[in-house]
Formats: C-alpha cells, sequence, structure tokens
C-alpha cells in the first residue's frame, strides 16, 4: 500500500456539532467553506496527524448545478480555490502529504439519472480542471453512480495529471452495480481502458468492499475509503425495493462499525494489496488512527 487517504468531511463536521445542511437540498459540506473554513482546515490537519497522507479538497458539492440551489452560482471558482487553499494550508510543512483535488459528481450524489448532457458535464470538469491544475499532486474522480459520468471525469483530468483515481459507488445489499445499474466490473474495465492509475471503492458498506475486492483487483490497482458501517445479518435485512430514497437506502440496512471494527476491515483490503485506503462517511480521525495501528 502506498497511500492512505483522510476521512469523511461532511459527517466530521457534523461529529464535531458544526451545521451541515441536508446533502439532498443544499450545498451540503460545502457550507463550511463559506462559514466555517477554520474548521475544514482543522480536519485536514486532524487526519494528517492520525497518519494519512493523502488530503481532499472539500469541494465535494462546489458544482454550478448544485450552488444554484443557494442562488451562488457565481462563487464556483472562488469555493473551488478556497478548498484547494485550506488544503494546502494543512499540509503545509508536512512532507510526504500530497493532495488530491476532487472532481465530485454534478449532480446530487447517487442520482445518475439526474446527470445532464455530455456537453455540460465536460464543460463542468473542464473548469474544475483549469482551476486545479498546477495547485494538487492528484485528482480524484469520485463517489461516481455511472460510466459515462465517471469515464468523462477521469478523461479531462488525464489531460493535465499522470495520477488519476476513479472511485466508483455502489447501492444496495449486493454491491456488483453502480446506482445507474451497470455492472461494476464493467466499470472497471472501462477504468482500466481510459488509464484511470487506480480505482475504488467509496460510500458503500465495508463489507460490501471486502465482498468485491476479487472483481476490484482487476484495475490497474484497487483502494477503497468505505461507510464506517457493515450489512445488518441477512435474516435482518429489509428488501426496500426499487426507488427508494438514497439516504434511506443508504443506512437502513447497516449498523455502525467503531473505528477499530473499521480497521479490521480495512485490513483485509490492505492484505489483498490496495493501493490506498481511507474512509468515507462516518469516519474520521480515530478511523484512520485505528488503522494505522494495526497495520503496524
Amino acid at each position: 500500500m502506498k497511500y492512505i487517504l483522510d476521512t469523511g468531511m461532511g459527517t466530521e463536521l457534523q461529529e464535531r456539532g458544526i451545521n451541515v445542511p441536508d446533502w439532498k437540498q443544499s450545498i451540503w459540506s460545502a457550507d463550511a467553506l463559506i462559514h466555517d473554513p477554520q474548521s475544514v482546515r482543522e480536519i485536514h490537519l486532524a487526519n494528517i496527524e492520525a497518519g494519512s497522507n493523502v488530503i481532499i479538497t472539500n469541494n465535494y458539492y462546489v458544482t454550478p448545478n448544485i450552488l444554484k440551489r443557494e442562488n451562488l452560482e457565481s462563487d464556483f471558482t472562488s469555493l473551488v480555490q478556497r478548498s484547494i487553499d485550506l488544503a494546502n494550508d494543512a499540509k503545509s510543512g508536512r512532507d510526504g502529504v500530497i493532495i488530491a483535488g476532487s472532481f465530485p459528481p454534478i449532480e446530487t450524489s447517487f442520482r445518475p439519472d439526474l446527470t445532464p448532457e455530455n456537453n455540460q458535464i465536460t464543460d463542468f470538469y473542464n473548469d474544475l480542471l483549469e482551476i486545479m491544475k498546477g495547485q494538487v499532486d492528484i485528482i480524484i474522480c469520485e463517489t461516481m453512480s455511472s460510466i459515462r459520468e465517471g469515464k468523462i471525469a477521469c478523461e479531462i483530468a488525464l489531460k493535465e495529471f499522470d495520477e488519476v483515481w476513479l472511485s466508483w459507488t455502489t447501492r444496495g445489499v449486493d454491491g456488483s452495480k453502480l446506482i445507474s445499474g451497470e455492472p461494476l466490473e464493467d466499470a472497471i474495465m472501462v477504468g482500466n481502458e481510459i488509464g484511470a492509475k487506480c480505482q475504488l471503492l467509496n460510500c458503500t458498506a465495508t463489507d460490501l468492499v471486502t465482498d468485491h475486492l476479487e472483481t476490484m483487483k482487476k484495475a490497474n490497482a484497487f483502494g477503497a475509503y468505505a461507510n464506517s458501517h457493515a450489512l445488518k445479518e441477512p435474516d435482518e435485512i429489509e428488501d426496500l425495493g426499487e426507488g427508494v430514497d438514497a439516504d434511506i437506502n443508504h443506512y437502513h440496512n447497516c449498523v455502525k462499525l467503531s473505528p477499530e471494527e473499521y480497521a479490521k476491515q480495512a485490513k483485509i483490503w490492505f492484505d489483498e494489496g490496495a493501493y490506498v485506503i481511507g474512509g468515507c462517511c462516518q469516519t474520521g480521525p480515530d478511523h484512520i488512527r485505528a488503522f494505522v495501528e494495526i497495520i503496524s
């Protein structure tokens, strides 16, 4: 393993008592860039001190489509720049720490049905690339719910960056398909073809990552930053059907894990040769600390 990624910004802000508006109707964790940037910097620092050597810029949800919710479209460039500045400030003077610029979905997480036409997606990622080039070390295209958007994001990032990571997300209790319904294995093959340095799973249950390691290992390199929860026992899982609210689907059939329990799952990924490991929702610096301890 080469890299230890940081943890989920939105849920860590909430854990610290900071108001984070609902992710389905607002700018979510990006709100802290406006109202509490110091806390964003402090969380970056806490992850570095816990053992992370990769920090993701906090521009997830800083997209023109999402900023429209609060009439903030004109602040797109300045908010992305602020996320870069905060990450670079946190890593200042710390050798071996790199900054990953976030290429997020253009629309609400887990809603590939809302994704606009290709030309609009392309314009968004090109604009993001222009801001980030020369200011971050690598790009991570994260929480991609469809092959179409993930492919476009990754191809654009590769125009300026040699190291581009492409992270997919799955839903439900099976984990073999993206939210779009496309097989995870098909997504991995596409990522390999376009030259993604590493492909990951994020924002999914830890045991679903473990269950699909053989698929992930077909990538040029693989990694994961899961949520700190696991599926309930099979006889406790409820079939919610199709079209269920993403937030309910996200957590309904899961139980929360402690940092130590999360680290045990992550150790499996480590033992199987993961290139990068970190955490997504409901993880924090304590999860990184527990993981570093278990692999030491």
